[in-house]
């Protein structure tokens, strides 16, 4: 053989030249004699240092809004368009909001009591907001189909939990409805 190997050759050897772990980045095959022979370079350490950067896996994140979500804040009133922002703003992610009350809320936007409570009452009438009461605090959720925060692959399971949660009309009293299960 005249050592002219084709790249693809090599890369369904993989296995074997895995074996062998060499830290650089050239492509190399072992020759009859067991010596290895260079077949192709590598970038650069410069290159080498940029393409590292580029590809290093960094953990994505999202606040993702959808079209349909313009066209539902036109509908809100200005303070509730204020507190929808400032849950998007404060939720971790899978759109939970954790142990808050009220006040909590009061304090953190400066807005009235009633504003805020008027404010609650209308997006959880829109099915944008629904909560869980437990000793006074409330576990609120964004829903997934207007905002979410997080990673696209624990999308569907943050829908499935918005869809657990009671729904509530703008009186806040729990709507009963079957539970569909989407999965």
């Amino acid at each position: 053989m005249d050592n002219h190997i084709v790249y693809d050759l090599v890369l369904m050897e993989a296995d074997r030249i895995a074996y062998y772990r060499r830290k650089e980045l050239d492509l190399y095959y072992k020759d009859a004699q067991g010596n290895f022979m260079t077949i192709g370079e590598a970038y650069s350490d410069e290159s080498d240092e940029l393409i590292g950067m580029l590809l290093k896996k960094k953990k994505l994140r999202y606040c993702v809004a959808f079209i349909d979500t313009f066209d539902l804040q036109d509908e809100l009133k200005p303070s509730a368009f204020r507190t929808l922002r400032f849950f998007v703003k404060n939720m971790a992610y899978g759109n939970h909001l954790k142990k808050y009350g009220i006040r909590d809320i009061v304090n953190a936007m400066g807005l009235k009591t009633d504003y805020v409570i008027s404010s609650i009452k209308q997006l959880c009438e829109k099915d944008i907001l629904r909560f869980t009461v437990e000793k006074g605090r409330r576990d609120y959720m964004v829903n997934p189909t207007v905002f979410y925060k997080g990673t696209m692959k624990k999308m569907l399971y943050s829908t499935k939990e918005f869809n657990n949660m009671p729904k509530r009309d703008y009186e806040l009293n729990v709507i009963e409805s079957k539970l569909i299960n989407i999965f």
